[in-house]
């Protein structure tokens, strides 16, 4: 399968990834919120959340539950070069 892809002002038109709302607006000011991923396998970079995102999933005990959480991390499309920055800075931080 072709990876999907995305046009990004800094990095082109890298694959793309997605990050939960709160990784993706932790690039705004290099905030740290962690990093947690599941690779699927279907974009070029594994699914992200943060912290938060990893506390609520902890609690999840079904199903239905997974869907609801998912549609609450509020995933951003972002390309892989942005993917990697968010995960870079929680890396810096240790708290990939």
């Amino acid at each position: 399968m072709d990876n999907k892809k995305t046009v990004c002002s800094i990095h082109g038109e890298p694959a793309v990834g997605l990050l939960c709302t709160h990784l993706a607006h932790s690039l705004l000011n290099q905030s740290q919120v962690g990093f947690h991923e599941y690779n699927d396998g279907d974009l070029g970079r594994p699914d992200a959340w943060c912290n938060e995102c990893e506390g609520k999933l902890a609690r999840v005990t079904n199903d239905a539950e997974q869907e609801q959480w998912f549609l609450a991390c509020d995933y951003k499309i972002l390309c892989a070069g942005c993917w990697d920055e968010a995960k870079e800075i929680a890396r810096r931080s240790g708290t990939a």
